[in-house]
């Protein structure tokens, strides 16, 4: 006697059948996988935060110093951390420290990749461009700037911002940028995904075209607004516009 078998229709309907469930369950499961990193890449923050606070309170109120300053001309390289020499050992790698450095090499935090969010993959930005927890700070050369290969950037830009004093940038004034904890105001932010670029966004993908911003009190929230992320808004790259990005930055406010 034959075996019962499929025929080649029935193969067929059930292949097609699987085809059909996979392109309705995938995009919502990028959107979950999304929102996991966006929930992970908040507690990065939050823990970015509360350092800083306890940064604070042991350095008589002072924040670390920022690269982006009111005289400063140029690009805002808020998410620089370090230039280093590849060629040293670790312990005399870093040349130069940046922004959120002293959190790092004052022994504040011991894992670099709480500077990274996880949504932020394959890019200058992200932890996996560089040579893991044994050599960070480290650039790995398949990701490595041309105009400053030795250059280690991170996943959030920095800028404590005063509530006392203004700064002009362009053509419109904005918060100046704040020197110590008891100068910022709980309505403003402190560090926030970057917007290098709106194609290396770390919350594009999924369904969340947004960003995590840390505010002075502590708190992390997820911002969105179209108007200011908007492509023919949001240009090619704020970061070598100040005034475009402190725009930006407002408006997610």
């Amino acid at each position: 006697m034959r075996k019962p078998a499929f025929t080649l229709i029935e193969l067929l309907v059930v292949i097609a059948i699987i085809a059909l469930l996979l392109s309705i369950l995938l995009p919502s499961l990028k959107m979950a996988k999304e929102h996991a990193g966006r929930l992970t890449c908040a507690d990065h923050l939050k823990t970015l935060g509360q350092v800083l606070h306890m940064y604070a309170q042991a350095s008589r109120d002072a924040l670390p110093e920022t690269y982006y300053t009111e005289t400063r001309t140029g690009g805002a390289a808020t998410y620089f951390i370090f230039t280093v020499n590849p060629q040293q050992p670790p312990s005399k790698r870093i040349t130069a420290s940046y922004n959120l450095a002293p959190l790092w090499t004052e022994g504040w935090i011991e894992d670099g990749a709480i500077f990274y969010c996880p949504s932020n993959k394959r890019t200058a930005f992200s932890y996996e461009a560089y040579l893991g927890p044994q050599d960070w700070p480290s650039v790995d050369p398949a990701y490595a700037n041309t105009d400053n290969p030795n250059a280690v950037r991170i996943s959030y830009s920095y800028l404590p911002q005063s509530s006392q004093k203004k700064m002009t940038v362009g053509s419109r004034q904005f918060p100046a940028v704040a020197k110590k904890l008891s100068q910022t105001h709980p309505s403003r932010s402190m560090c926030l995904d970057v917007l290098q670029s709106r194609e290396r966004m770390s919350h594009l993908r999924g369904g969340y075209a947004g960003a995590n911003l840390l505010y002075s009190d502590g708190s992390v929230r997820f911002r969105q607004n179209p108007e200011v992320l908007g492509k023919q808004i949001y240009g090619s790259d704020p970061m070598q516009d100040p005034e475009l990005w402190r725009t930006i930055v407002q408006g997610l406010e």
